[in-house]
């Protein structure tokens, strides 16, 4: 028989032969013919014997084709060697019936494998046979099935261990654990007190879905339903036949490890379920995590499908055809055949236990917090705060699916009080709320009639209505918002464990209180123990009321480690001897401030007056405190505060053990109760709290003070209880406080800001007799301090001044007076008045004042001696001398028109009115001789002949140098005053010759005619070598510069631009006094109208700048500081009485790149014409300063001296003391370099010597020798011999070398210093320096043919030697070093002379 076309199947077999004989018949005789088709060996699989070969039986017009059958005896054959497995049958294309093809899938079972396959026969198969033979195949193969499935699971047991397959899948399984595991790690409350982090209630909606939810989850679970199916059907031994790698192990792996991963998400679905709260969430989260149960498949699939590689392709695809026959139903009991279903049915009964477990706790509330911690703020209802707290759960306010938990204040219920604070759920307006309501009442009070509310919410936490705003009202009964508000769930995750996480590992937790391990204090053991011992910061103020309040308050300790409380804070007291106390309590929200007055029952309940119920702590404050206090005044008709402190936030940096670091304000009545009324915060106060007991880690001692048991030993100056005040504004610069936020020291390294006080001076130290400067002074350099000298009413203060030194004299000529002040830091401090005649207007005239040649400043025992010059209206001149105890008159020149007095107080020039109504032409010169002014010469200025007339006058600071200004007028009649007939102003500069001035040169200058007649000004600089001159003129005012250089010739200056705006015209300036110079002549203030212009010369650019803007002023005097730094401008007609106003320029002494600035503060002793001092720069010889005695005026006074030098050189202080007595106190010198000071102290005996800056030190074992010798001359020969043993000898040189071959050769030196001393001749002095070896003995011997008084002092490291008059010169020798080395030898005949200090 013979197939049609349509009937023509396709076969898809898998073979184990390498080639197959098919039978083809011929389309036009039907002649059947064999075909021998080979197979290729490359197509086996390498995985298996298997390969497939495929044909198919097609039709086209027009072409042969091929046409396959099998007869029913080869199919037979076929069916004995291999095992029929049918794939199906499928119809490419149901409308062609011309293309029908058949897949057949044949496995070759091992035992038949054969090499080759003959299949040949005459006999046809109809197509009804084939399909009934396959159909009856069909039925044989559903006994045979695959029960591990397509999953990674079946690579688990099918696979070899050490093939890349089991690999794969342990991989997929690690990453399906790992995300199932973070997962449950990440739902479960591992620190909660459940571990499931359950809501406490939820809509009955949500439980119902809840248990439908654990169906779908059981019935959804691929993983756990398939390991139970694959351990029923248990493991076939026949797989190993074909898979040799499916062993027994790998199956059981493969089913547990598909167990555990189904149980473990079946777990955390079932966790999920339970923890949302909404029907959509639980459909949400369902949906979600079903992507974990399928990652085994999609890895599955993705390796099947070749995306992972050939080989993992070739494996899956083993695994998707692997079949083992079924075992039989007949083999099965009831139990094994219904074991899944029971399997299904127990786990679901275990999720609905543990879900009707969950909703019975939820219904009895055992899922709600037992306690929560509240914190309401207080700022529109006071009363909240002293609410806050703890507040434990009420189990009588309700129960059922649908039930909101009641929350009531614990320390309500802990003592007796009238009523409670009570969290509640309000259904009417959906909101939990905070009510407070009567105690022991029948009904139950409603939580609708609220104090504070939620926003509107469903939420049956209270926790979980804290993310919305909380409502109060206010004083107008709007509802605003309650700031700040929590609630925190505060229960023990472990009752009573030691060590509890609650407790931070510092105590045992229990009802949700921790009782802390010593040391530690707090609900939770947060802080240390609380200061014991609190007192009010000193940098604050105290509390101040109607009342005096204590300062200082003490915790009570109750002996037993615990201490009395307020709302879970230490109660601090102060304890009178009355029995009253004043006491700083916490009362919830605020520490308060009150005393037991205000208290009920005194703030005292004795033991006898406790009730049953009631326990004794052993102290009547603690008991009142523990068993009756609450902070909320509507609990009691007596109680009262005086101030409240900040409010305390739980949780914040606020929250604290103490009333220390809060701020305090006055209490004031806010809100009326039944009782009373409850107070709230009014005017802040500046006061604080802080620990007075020290401790070096928590509570250390400020600015390097030291903590020492508990007390503070405190350094810099500071103090306090924990050295908190800083020492600012007391006078004394200190560098670690000159910060911003300190304000500078207080201003105190400012001389300009710098107050002095009863313990410090400014700009000194050691009790005012060291003057330390303002080197640290960090103000802007052009920001001027003003200080306003206000004279008496009716006084006319300030017509005229002058500036010297620290010093200034004002006068007040309509009380016939002038002032003397002193400047102390910024300060200027009244020294004396001087009263001149009644009636004199004393001080109208020109007023001159000098501080003397010295660069001096005051110290407690010394003022700097003044010379002051009044002219008054009389033409008269008086000259007063001023020191310590105060001013005398010495003096009186009549019929002066101008004088000048030079600085140092050394010259004093004046032109004279020669007869009433003549111009002044005759200068006439005095020089300071012995406290006096004693005439030298009278000077005449010509001008073509004529002599001119003086207008003004000026002398240099040290009288050197006088500028003379003149000219040429005549008397108007018809203007009443003089003008000048010239366009030009002569100014004539002087130079002292020997007791006489001699012209040294004519300056003049064009200007316009001086129509108004106004005075003219001019001024000199220290040396005068700067010329400054010019008036004031509405017009156009001028000023011109003249500067002279090393050949003496004056060269001017650039004129500064000036500029009359607001000059007023008719303004005529009574004075002329209208420009002044500073000392080193490169600063100098000008009146501009009624502005005062400071200007300062730059050399760089050859041109003056503005200070600062210009200052106000009349058409008064003004006076410049020598400087430059103070600036004087009077104000007659000012305030009440007329005004001086000073002002100071801060800064110090500024010195160029790689200078220092070295001051040097020499205080005199009571004989200062002893001391001689000299300061030398010893890398270059240069002398800096030297003075050979000073005028016994100078007793104690303090000498200054400062300038830049180099950094980098070393410099020798020297000073001697002529009578061999050495430097008394209050003497003593210091030496700063840039403000360290680097030198300081006394001497005694004949000298004293300072080395410092960049000096090399002697070497290793070697100290500084120094030796000094004065004796009065003439001296013809002096023998200088420093000896050691072995009569080897060191020689002396006088430029202080040492000769190398120390061959003891005597060198005659004689250094000549001219000393004032009560001597015959001038002094001699010898000296030496160097280092010498400490381990050896040194002589000295000095001889001269001439017995004179002489002084020997030599000085080896701290060894001091000092020789006796009258004993120098006789030969003697005087040793130094190691005496005994000394006394071994017997020394050329010498005596010994030794005198250590």
């Amino acid at each position: 028989m013979t197939l049609s076309s349509a009937e023509r199947p396709k076969y898809e077999r898998e073979v184990d032969v390498d080639s197959v004989f098919l039978v083809e018949e011929d389309l036009n005789d039907g002649t059947p013919k064999s075909k021998y088709i080979e197979i290729p060996p490359g197509s086996r699989s390498r995985s298996s014997n298997n390969v497939t070969f495929s044909s198919s039986a097609t039709s086209n017009a027009g072409t042969s084709s091929i046409l396959e059958s099998f007869t029913p005896k080869d199919i037979e054959e076929l069916a004995q060697l291999l095992k029929p497995a049918i794939i199906g049958h499928t119809d490419t294309d149901a409308d062609d019936d011309d293309h029908d093809e058949m897949e057949f899938d044949f496995d070759l079972k091992p035992a038949a494998q054969k090499e080759e396959a003959a299949l040949m026969s005459s006999m046809y198969m109809s197509k009804r046979d084939i399909e009934t033979f396959f159909n009856e195949k069909e039925k044989e193969e559903i006994e045979w099935h695959n029960p591990y499935g397509e999953s990674t699971y079946s690579l688990f047991y099918l696979c070899p261990v050490n093939s890349f397959a089991f690999w794969y899948a342990a991989f997929v399984y690690f990453l399906q654990i790992t995300t199932i595991l973070l997962t449950m790690i990440d739902v479960i409350d591992w620190d909660g007190t459940t571990g499931l982090n359950l809501p406490p209630m939820v809509d009955v909606s949500v439980t119902i879905a809840q248990g439908v939810a654990l169906f779908q989850a059981v019935a959804f679970q691929s993983d756990l339903i398939g390991a139970v199916s694959k351990f029923k059907e248990g493991f076939h031994h026949e797989v190993l036949k074909e898979h040799p790698g499916a062993t027994y192990a790998t199956w059981f792996l493969s089913c547990t490890a598909e167990l555990f991963a189904g149980s473990l998400l079946l777990v955390t679905i079932f966790v999920l379920i339970m923890q949302v709260d909404t029907v959509l969430d639980i459909m949400l989260n369902f949906a979600a995590l079903e992507f974990m149960a399928n990652i085994d498949d999609v890895a599955f699939s993705l390796a099947k499908t070749g995306f992972i590689g050939n080989r993992l392709q070739g494996a899956a695809n083993n695994v998707a055809t692997f079949r083992v026959r079924k075992r039989p139903a007949s083999d099965q009991g009831f139990l094994q055949r219904s074991w899944k279903a029971g399997v299904f049915f127990l786990v679901l009964l275990i999720l609905v236990a543990g879900w009707v477990t969950i909703v019975a706790f939820r219904t009895s509330g055992q899922y709600m917090c037992n306690t929560i911690i509240v914190n309401m703020g207080d700022e529109f209802v006071p009363s909240l705060g002293t609410f806050n707290g703890l507040y434990d759960l009420d189990s009588s306010a309700g129960s059922g699916l649908e039930w909101r938990a009641e929350y009531v204040e614990r320390r309500s219920l802990e003592i007796d009080t009238p009523g409670r604070g009570i969290f509640g759920y309000c259904s009417d307006i959906k909101a939990w709320t905070f009510r407070v309501e009567s105690r022991g009442s029948n009904e139950k009070g409603d939580p609708c009639d609220w104090i504070a509310r939620s926003s509107e919410t469903d939420a049956y936490d209270i926790t979980e209505a804290v993310a919305s705003p909380w409502f109060v009202r206010d004083d107008s009964f709007r509802e605003v918002v309650l700031e700040p508000f929590s609630v925190f769930c505060f229960d023990c995750t472990k009752e009573d464990a030691e060590g509890s996480d609650d407790c931070g590992g510092k105590g045992t937790c229990s009802n949700a209180v921790c009782d802390c391990e010593d040391g530690w204090y707090g609900l939770r053991c947060e802080f240390v123990s609380p200061c014991p011992w609190i007192t009010i910061d000193a940098r604050t103020d105290k509390f101040a009321s109607t009342r005096d309040w204590a300062d200082n308050f003490q915790s009570i300790d109750l002996g037993n480690g615990a201490l009395v409380e307020a709302h879970h804070r230490p109660v601090y007291i102060h304890e009178y001897s009355d029995g009253e106390y004043d006491v700083v309590m916490f009362t919830g929200g605020r520490w308060a401030l009150t005393s037991s007055v205000f208290l009920p029952q005194a703030g005292r309940i004795p033991s006898n007056a406790l009730t049953d119920s009631q326990d004794d702590v052993g102290n009547d404050i603690g008991n009142y405190f523990k068993h009756s206090f609450h902070g909320y005044k509507g609990f009691s008709t007596n109680f009262s505060v005086a101030f409240l402190s900040d409010f305390m936030e739980i949780g914040t940096d606020r929250d604290l053990s103490s009333p220390v670091g809060f701020a305090w304000y006055h209490a004031i009545a806010k809100e009326r109760t039944t009782k009373n009324e409850n107070q709230g915060i009014g005017n802040e106060i500046s006061t604080e709290f802080l620990c007075r007991l020290c401790d070096e880690s928590s509570n250390p001692c400020l600015y390097d003070g030291q903590c020492n048991a508990g007390e503070c030993v405190c350094s810099l100056d500071s103090f306090g209880s924990l050295c908190e005040i800083p020492p600012v504004r007391n006078g004394h610069c200190d560098p670690f406080f000159n910060l911003p936020e300190f304000k500078m020291d207080g201003g105190d390294c400012c001389e300009s800001s710098c107050a002095s006080t009863s313990q410090y001076v400014c700009g000194a130290e050691e009790d005012g007799y060291v003057s330390t400067g303002y080197y640290y002074c960090e103000q802007p350099k052009n920001k001027w301090q003003s200080s306003l000298l206000n004279g008496a009413a009716g006084s006319f203060s300030g017509y005229s001044m002058d500036l010297s030194m620290g010093s200034i004299a004002v006068s007040e000529i309509l009380q016939d007076r002038v002032r003397i002040y002193d400047k102390v830091g910024s300060s200027w401090v009244l020294r004396d008045t001087i009263i001149g005649d009644a009636g004199s207007r004393f001080g109208a005239g020109v007023l001159g004042l000098s501080s003397g040649p010295f660069n001096v400043v005051s110290n407690p025992s010394f003022k700097a001696p003044l010379t002051v010059a009044v002219q008054d209206a009389y033409r008269r001149l008086q000259i007063y001398k001023c020191n310590f105890e105060g001013c005398t008159r010495s003096q009186e020149f009549p019929l002066v028109f101008a004088f000048a007095l030079s600085k140092d107080g050394t010259v004093l020039a004046t032109s004279l009115l020669v007869a009433a109504g003549e111009a002044p032409n005759v200068i006439r010169v005095y020089e300071a001789q012995e406290g006096l002014f004693e005439f030298r010469a009278d000077l005449n200025v010509t001008r073509n002949g004529s002599l001119a007339d003086v207008s003004s006058l000026s002398l240099s600071g040290d009288g050197s140098t006088l500028a003379v200004q003149t000219q040429m007028k005549e008397f108007d009649t018809n203007l009443g005053f003089s003008v000048a007939t010239n366009e030009y102003i002569v100014v004539m500069a002087w130079s002292r010759i020997v007791g006489s001035y001699n012209m040294e040169t004519e300056i003049r200058f064009e200007s316009q005619l001086n129509t108004l007649g106004y005075e003219l000004s001019v001024a000199l600089n220290q040396d005068g070598t700067v010329l400054a001159h010019g008036f004031p003129n509405c017009q156009g005012t001028q000023l011109h510069v003249h500067a002279r250089n090393n050949d003496g010739n004056w060269i001017a200056r650039a004129a500064p631009a000036m500029n009359t705006t607001g000059c007023i015209y008719n303004e005529r300036p009574e004075k002329n006094n209208a420009l002044s110079l500073s000392g080193d002549g490169i600063t100098v203030a000008f009146r501009v109208g009624t502005k005062v212009r400071v200007l300062v010369w730059e050399s760089k650019t050859e041109s003056w700048d503005d200070v600062s803007d210009p200052f106000p002023s009349t058409h008064y005097p003004i006076a410049l500081s020598s400087n430059g730094k103070e600036l004087a401008i009077g104000a007659p007609e000012d305030g009440i009485g007329g005004v001086t106003a000073v002002y100071s320029l801060p800064g110090r002494k500024e010195c160029p790149a790689g200078m220092s600035l070295l001051r040097l503060s020499l205080t005199l002793d009571r004989l200062p014409g002893d001391v001689v001092w000299n300061l030398v720069n010893n890398s270059t010889g240069e002398i800096l300063f030297e003075q050979e005695s000073y005028p016994q005026e100078y007793t104690f006074a303090t000498i200054l001296e400062e300038t830049c030098v180099p950094a980098d050189s070393c410099y020798v202080f020297t000073i001697y003391s002529n009578d061999n007595r050495g430097l008394l106190a209050p003497g003593q010198y210091a030496i700063f370099m840039d403000g360290v000071n680097v030198a300081q102290g006394t001497f005694s005996g004949l000298f004293g010597r300072e080395e410092f800056g960049s000096c090399a030190s002697c070497p290793e074992g070697t100290e500084l020798f120094s030796m000094m010798m004065l004796t009065c001359g003439p001296m013809e020969l002096v023998l200088l011999k420093v000896i050691n043993q072995g009569e080897s000898g060191i020689a002396l040189h006088a430029d202080s070398t040492l000769d190398g071959d120390y061959d003891g050769t005597v060198y005659e030196t004689c250094n000549e210093h001219h000393m004032s001393v009560d001597c015959a001749a001038p002094f001699f002095s010898i000296s030496y320096s160097g280092c010498l070896d400490t381990t050896e003995c040194y002589g000295v011997q000095v001889k001269s043919q001439f017995k004179h008084t002489a002084y020997l002092e030599l000085v080896l490291g701290k060894q001091r030697v000092n020789a006796r008059p009258n004993a120098v010169c006789g030969g003697e020798t005087f040793f130094v070093g190691q005496k005994d080395k000394c006394l071994q030898e017997d020394w050329l005949n010498r005596k010994l002379q030794m005198f250590a200090n």
